[in-house]
């Protein structure tokens, strides 16, 4: 065996379990947190050449697997937010309350449609895939002062255009 694979088969006898276990609390799912560290481990061993001179690789293991499984949460959010939406759509409309939960629903992203563009970026970035106005900032290519003026912006646009709408569909 190379000193690679022999360095590598001694960092996974000695962290795996850990990296399980600390997948296990952020996910909360046994089958993902192992598919998570595996997938960290393929990862570690893809960029070895870096990592074998850190102090620590451990550590670096660690933020690999932090890193994938806040993946995995927020594409489970997004999944969840998706679906629920399209079950307003689809289910009928059994009583007033849910006709007008659905309908509120459908207006806050009519509404969300005619912001400017980069208000409805930062709103959909932040709401929908979850981000924080750092990581939605990033993205943009602008400053974190800039993405809160555009989400301070959208929402009193939200708030004028849905008026007494958007506590509806707060709750």
């Amino acid at each position: 065996m190379s000193d690679t694979a022999v360095a590598m088969a001694n960092l996974f006898d000695a962290e795996y379990s850990r990296l399980r276990g600390l997948a296990y609390v952020l996910v909360g799912d046994s089958h993902a947190a192992e598919e998570i560290v595996m997938e960290a481990f393929v990862k570690a061993f893809a960029s070895w050449s870096r990592m074998r001179h850190l102090e620590w690789p451990a550590g670096y293991l660690r933020k690999i697997v932090i890193n994938l499984c806040r993946g995995l949460i927020r594409r489970q959010r997004i999944e969840y937010r998706v679906n629920a939406l399209l079950e307003f759509r689809k289910e009928p409309r059994s009583n007033e309350w849910e006709a007008r939960q659905s309908d509120a629903r459908l207006d806050l992203w009519e509404a969300v449609r005619r912001l400017p563009e980069r208000q409805r970026s930062c709103v959909v970035l932040h709401y929908l895939e979850d981000l924080t106005d750092a990581e939605v900032a990033h993205i943009l290519g602008c400053s974190v002062g800039t993405v809160k003026t555009h989400m301070f912006r959208a929402r009193a646009s939200l708030e004028r255009m849905l008026g007494g709408h958007l506590e509806e569909v707060r709750t």
